[in-house]
C-alpha cells in the first residue's frame, strides 16, 4: 500500500541518519524504482529529502528538518490512528496492524500516554447497527481491481431492475451516509457512473486495463437534482416519535405545541423513498401540509391495507 510505504519510509528517515534505497526495496519487497517514486512524491509533499551517491551515499532527510524524534507531533499521530479506525472497513486488518505497529514504533515514552488519551477521545464505528454480511471480501475485490487498473464485469440491481455490466473502471470507493459506492466509468455510455456496493454481485476482473481519468465530484450531479426537488413540508408528531424524527431533522426544526405534539418543518422529496419514510412512522405522525402530500401520503397507506382486506 503505497500511503503506508511512504509514511514508513518517513519515520525510518526520522530515526536514521542514512540508508540507502536497495534496503528500502528489501525492506518493502518493491523495486528500487518505486523507491525512488516514493521519494519524489515525499519531496513534493514538503519533506526535504536528499540522495548521495557513492561509497557512503543513500537517503537522508535534511538534518535541520528533524525535530526531537520527528515532525509528528501527538495530535499529529492520534490523528492518524483516528483516520486508521474509520477506514478499517475499507482496509485488510493487515494493513490496518502494520501502519498501527510502525507508528508505535516511533512513538516516544513521554508522548505514548498523550497519545492515547488524545485517540481514545473519539471513536467511529461504521458498521449497521444489525448485523449483515461482511463486505470486506466486495471491497478487496474491488480494491485489487483499482490498484491494477482492471476493468469488471458485475451484475447490478438498481432501480431500473437487473443489469449485467461488462468494462466497467473501477476509480474510487467512497463512503457516505453508512453505505459504500463504488465511482466508476463505463466504457460502453462514455461516462462515470456511481454504483452502490451492497446491490452488486457476481464481480470479476476482467483482463483488460485501464488508464487514469480525472474524477468528478461523487455526488455533486445528485445533490443538486435533489436540492431543486426539495420542499418543505409541515408534519404533526407524537412526542414518542420525537427521537426518530431526529435521525432527519434537528431540535431547530421541531417545536413544542403542548398536549404531548410536536410541530415539524421537515424538507422532503416526493418520491417513494420519502413516503416510505413519513409512513414509517405510523399513527405516531400527521401531514398537515402541503394538502397533495396529504392525498397522496392516503392513498399510498389505502393501498398498502387493501393488500391486508383481500
Amino acid at each position: 500500500m503505497k500511503f503506508e510505504r511512504m509514511l514508513a519510509i518517513v519515520m525510518l528517515l526520522l530515526q536514521r541518519k542514512k540508508i540507502t534505497g536497495k534496503e528500502l526495496a528489501e525492506m518493502f519487497e518493491v523495486s528500487i524504482r518505486t523507491i525512488y517514486r516514493d521519494i519524489e512524491a515525499i519531496n513534493a509533499a514538503g519533506i526535504p529529502i536528499v540522495t548521495t551517491s557513492g561509497i557512503g551515499g543513500g537517503i537522508s532527510i535534511i538534518e535541520q528538518y528533524k525535530i526531537e524524534k520527528g515532525i509528528f507531533t501527538a495530535d499529529d499521530i492520534s490523528t492518524i490512528l483516528m483516520g486508521l479506525g474509520i477506514v478499517h472497513s475499507a482496509l485488510s486488518q493487515k494493513d490496518i496492524a502494520n501502519v498501527q505497529a510502525k507508528l508505535r514504533s516511533f512513538i516516544s515514552e513521554e508522548l505514548e500516554d498523550d497519545i492515547a488519551v488524545k485517540k481514545d477521545q473519539f471513536m467511529f464505528d461504521l458498521s449497521s447497527w444489525t448485523k449483515g454480511k461482511d463486505s470486506n471480501p466486495m471491497i478487496d475485490t474491488v480494491k485489487s481491481a483499482m490498484e491494477k487498473k482492471h476493468t469488471l464485469t458485475f451484475s447490478y440491481l438498481g432501480r431500473k431492475g437487473q443489469e449485467k455490466l461488462y468494462g466497467i473502471e473501477p476509480h474510487r470507493l467512497v463512503f457516505k451516509d453508512s453505505q459504500w459506492y463504488l465511482q466508476s466509468y463505463s466504457t460502453k455510455k462514455q461516462d462515470f457512473r456511481l454504483f452502490k456496493l451492497c446491490r452488486m454481485y457476481k464481480i470479476h476482473s476482467e483482463a483488460s486495463t485501464f488508464g487514469q481519468r480525472t474524477l468528478p465530484h461523487p455526488f455533486s450531479d445528485f445533490t443538486d437534482k435533489m436540492g431543486n426537488r426539495t420542499f418543505v413540508i409541515k408534519l404533526l408528531i407524537e412526542s414518542s416519535a420525537v427521537d426518530k424524527m431526529l435521525d432527519y431533522c434537528t431540535m431547530e426544526d421541531i417545536m413544542d405545541v403542548g398536549d404531548g405534539r410536536f410541530l415539524v418543518e421537515f424538507n422532503f422529496i416526493d418520491d417513494d423513498y420519502g413516503y416510505g419514510m413519513l409512513m414509517s412512522f405510523g399513527d405516531k405522525l400527521t401531514c398537515i401540509e402541503p394538502e397533495y402530500v396529504r392525498v397522496e401520503l392516503q392513498r399510498r397507506l389505502e393501498m398498502m391495507l387493501e393488500k391486508y382486506l383481500t
